[in-house]
């Protein structure tokens, strides 16, 4: 992508987050964030872990997780993601991820144990963070539910004291659909958490750091960090790589509903690709993307991005 293409990366993929945040210069960063949507964690030092896991079925051979990582010390793991789409099952999707590293945590004892030939299991599990970053809202029954009126957290409990059964499995849903704020809106953020959210979604449409934020070292570093003129050629790489293959999802999907609809005719194919590129497009724009990225990943003339303000 060329210079002009945004000043700041998009952080609402899960690619994309992982150029930035998964890298091990950034560690104490991503461990500051770590802390402040877990209150009271400590965390001296984490591992990334980029390694493919096996899935829980047949039909689902491996598990990719975009950002995992270990406390080195305590051997916590936490699995960070963003999730744009809604989605009916997802809290059953997020446990069934946090089932996966439970699994090879027992499994890597059993071999352990069997290399020693020990004959009792040890069925301790080292607790399982999943933290999400929605950008849609989950449905509650009350909105007591809500901490700070964004997060929602889930653990296993009792369900007539509330006394923990384990601390092994923890949800932390941040929704940031919630934000009740546009992109230009910056002035009305109150709470640290309002100002990681506006920060977190609308990094990519800075034109510079908000002066508002400047008394929160944290989300100054993640501007740092987000910032493409610091990446190393090599993040970059990656990061462009990110952003195109995301479109490319966007495109295949929106695609494959227009192809549907258009029964097989070239003519209608052509132009199913077409509406999904304007329709993407739009969407972009509404998210404050610069119409030179949207030029960059759509192929569409600057012209015709106009036309779809």
């Amino acid at each position: 992508m060329n210079e002009s293409a945004g000043k700041f990366a998009c952080l609402l993929y899960d690619s994309t987050l992982k150029t930035v945040l998964g890298v091990q210069e950034n560690e104490e960063l991503f461990i500051e964030i770590l802390e402040f949507l877990i209150p009271g964690k400590r965390i001296s030092s984490i591992i990334f872990d980029n390694k493919e896991k096996h899935g829980l079925v047949v039909s689902e051979k491996v598990v990719i997780f975009d950002l995992l990582c270990q406390d080195k010390e305590t051997g916590e793991e936490f699995l960070v993601e963003v999730q744009n789409a809604q989605d009916k099952t997802f809290k059953d999707r997020a446990l069934y991820y946090s089932l996966v590293p439970v699994r090879e945590q027992l499994e890597k004892k059993q071999t352990e144990e069997d290399s020693e030939k020990r004959g009792k299991m040890d069925y301790s599990i080292r607790p399982i963070y999943v933290i999400s970053l929605l950008n849609f809202n989950l449905d509650h029954e009350s909105p007591d539910a809500l901490e700070g009126g964004y997060v929602s957290r889930y653990d296993l409990r009792n369900i007539r004291n509330g006394e923990k059964m384990t601390d092994a499995i923890n949800f932390i849903f941040v929704e940031m659909d919630r934000l009740p704020y546009s992109k230009d809106e910056k002035e009305k953020c109150k709470s640290r958490l309002e100002k990681f959210i506006f920060t977190f979604k609308f990094m990519h449409t800075f034109e510079e750091f908000p002066p508002e934020f400047e008394d929160d070292s944290m989300l100054e570093k993640l501007a740092n960090a987000s910032k493409l003129a610091n990446m190393s050629v090599l993040q970059r790489e990656e990061y462009d790589k990110a952003m195109k293959d995301e479109f490319a999802r966007l495109v295949e999907n929106n695609f494959a509903r227009e192809e549907g609809r258009a029964e097989g005719k070239a003519e209608g194919i052509k132009e199913g690709v077409a509406q999904s590129k304007a329709i993407i497009a739009k969407a972009m724009l509404a998210k404050g993307f610069d119409v030179a990225t949207i030029v960059e990943l759509t192929g569409l003339s600057a012209e015709e991005i106009e036309a779809l303000r």
